[in-house]
């Protein structure tokens, strides 16, 4: 299966092929579940390795193979009889969540344990209530993280947040995570008498404010809205106090700097919504 001889240059190139299964379908014919990347622009991947098939053929001696000499991972491929369903993980969908069931859907994630300390589905049914934890998403803790791992290169993320920091120490907002060192927090925080929105970048060497605006706290009893604008090789970053009229926060943020090729490591990059009480 392996590509690594291939020109890198090729049109939209499948790297890190690897971990294969082989099924064999109900009509007869054989396939291959592996896991594979997806480059964006031949530069970087933020999506991790994700699931690919692909047919096995059998050489003459007997042995299954996927490629052979100059055969490629295709990024699409039919079968005859294979119908898109409604629930897909793959490909262009939308997904909405309410949180108004009494459990996180299965494509929710937390970090290194299931953070039922920091939130709950129960206290204000409809909505996902996060504490602000006393746990920084920089720690090898368990944070009041929420999120799910990005599909896409390109996408649009928003929510729709209630929040009103009682101190300067308190931020919470949509978190981009790649590891301890490497993320991106879109915060809502207190400065002096006005709420902060701002964007974070958080490294190894501490966090950089990339971008600010302030905000009057007489509005400080309606919702703020949140987005993340993704075109692959860069992110932008809105807030909305009224709905639809977005204002720019951060723009042309470098995606790479989440990726695994300037991160290390072959997991991707997840989103979600994030509060903290440690300071900002």
């Amino acid at each position: 299966m392996t590509q690594r001889h291939l020109d890198p240059a090729r049109p939209n190139p499948i790297t890190c092929a690897g971990h294969a299964d082989l099924i064999q379908a109900k009509e007869g014919d054989w396939w291959a579940v592996f896991l594979a990347c997806r480059p964006i622009d031949h530069l970087f991947e933020n999506l991790g390795r994700e699931t690919f098939m692909m047919p096995v053929k059998w050489s003459e001696d007997g042995f299954p193979y996927m490629t052979q000499g100059k055969d490629v991972v295709p990024m699409i491929l039919k079968r005859e009889g294979v119908k898109r369903g409604d629930e897909v993980t793959f490909g262009n969908f939308v997904k909405s969540d309410d949180f108004d069931k009494p459990l996180l859907g299965l494509e929710w994630m937390t970090l290194r344990g299931p953070a039922t300390d920091w939130y709950s589905l129960t206290q204000n049914p409809g909505y996902l209530t996060l504490r602000c934890a006393d746990v920084a998403a920089t720690e090898k803790k368990t944070p009041a993280f929420v999120c799910r791992r990005m599909q896409h290169h390109k996408f649009e993320c928003t929510t729709r947040m209630l929040f009103n920091p009682d101190d300067e120490k308190e931020a919470a907002g949509l978190l981009l995570f790649k590891d301890e060192n490497h993320q991106y927090f879109l915060s809502v925080s207190r400065s002096g008498n006005k709420r902060r929105i701002a964007l974070v970048k958080i490294s190894e060497d501490g966090n950089t404010i990339l971008g600010e605006q302030k905000i009057s706290d007489l509005d400080k009893d309606k919702p703020i809205d949140l987005k993340v604008v993704s075109s692959g090789t860069h992110y932008d970053f809105y807030y909305a106090l009224s709905e639809g009229k977005w204002e720019v926060v951060c723009r042309d943020i470098s995606a790479r700097y989440l990726s695994t090729a300037h991160c290390g490591g072959f997991t991707g990059t997840t989103i979600g919504m994030y509060a903290t009480c440690k300071s900002y």
